[in-house]
């Protein structure tokens, strides 16, 4: 595997995500949240998964979506509350 190529330079304005944080029993669910989250305007490098295979009993999933402001923010947790996530909140 070739290393990686690191450009010289600072990054700038790379201020801390407000996230969204939601448990799904249903794997599938989890699925179409992540669609949908891309379609609300969430970059796809700012979301997280954690898969079934990965969790307790192997079921569920874990999703954490970056979002870029507050009113995005705000249709994501409802967009996965009607898909019936378990939503937390994460502010760093």
């Amino acid at each position: 595997m070739e290393m990686p190529q690191i450009r010289p330079g600072k990054v700038r304005g790379r201020e801390p995500l407000p996230k969204v944080v939601a448990f799904f029993r249903d794997a599938s669910l989890g699925n179409a949240a992540i669609q949908l989250a891309g379609q609300l305007g969430v970059p796809g490098d700012r979301i997280g998964v954690t898969p079934p295979e990965r969790m307790p009993q192997q079921r569920g999933m874990i999703v954490v979506l970056g979002c870029p402001s507050e009113a995005i923010l705000e249709r994501v947790e409802a967009a996965c509350r009607r898909l019936g996530g378990e939503i937390h909140r994460q502010r760093t």
